[in-house]
């Protein structure tokens, strides 16, 4: 039932634009900058609601899209949901993937993304060649039912991109990001959350209701 939903969702993404906005900007799949603004992109894919990141989901090699929003939970607080949507292509169906965050966990998804520029140099500058290293656990920990992390590989040129690997209920998916990308998506994930914070603050702990007075 969850497949088919991020089904459905993921062909909305392609025809939202094409419905309901306006407007669209270029997409630069190497973008760092998000444009919070921005109503649609144009891709090889069709046109991409919001102003996503590009991934790729390392399960099937196919092109992923980001994107990002906040659900209140009365248990939970408010709760980020990031999403990745891959459109038919290859002459296979769209899909998707999702991730659900409380306000910690996507405070700690935001900031472990935001690592690899700095580990991306330290890769480059010492030739460090075939590399990988965790930069943090978002849920959970290796072997529990959940677990999200958050890691930096570096290829034979000694190139950097930040891998996204999330198991739930046995099931493995791993997704690759440009260093770029990796920051565009934590600055989407970043805009979505403090956003809804600043706007239903109840919906958050107390802590959390007075860190996003910050962003008003």
């Amino acid at each position: 039932m969850k497949q088919g939903i991020l089904k459905g969702f993921a062909a909305g993404l392609l025809l939202a634009g094409l419905t309901v906005c306006t407007y669209a900007g270029d997409f630069d799949p190497d973008r760092a900058a998000f444009d919070p603004e921005s109503k649609f992109v144009i891709t090889p894919f069709g046109a991409i609601i919001g102003d996503p990141a590009q991934v790729t989901d390392l399960s099937t090699d196919r092109t992923g899209f980001t994107y990002c929003s906040a659900v209140p939970d009365k248990d939970r607080g408010l709760l980020l949901l990031a999403s990745i949507m891959v459109p038919a292509q290859n002459g296979a169906e769209g899909g998707g993937h999702a991730m659900m965050m409380s306000v910690d966990q996507a405070r700690n998804f935001i900031a472990h993304l935001r690592k690899g520029p700095e580990w991306a140099k330290v890769a480059a500058d010492n030739k460090v060649g075939l590399f990988s290293k965790p930069i943090g656990d978002v849920i959970g920990v290796e072997g529990e039912v959940e677990h999200l992390a958050i890691k930096f590989v570096s290829d034979e040129q000694s190139n950097g991109s930040v891998r996204i690997e999330h198991m739930l209920g046995g099931v493995p998916k791993a997704f690759s990001l440009g260093i770029n990308p990796a920051l565009k998506y934590a600055a989407q994930a970043e805009y979505a959350l403090e956003t809804a914070l600043a706007l239903t603050p109840d919906a958050a702990p107390a802590e959390d209701a007075e860190k996003s007075k910050l962003f008003e």
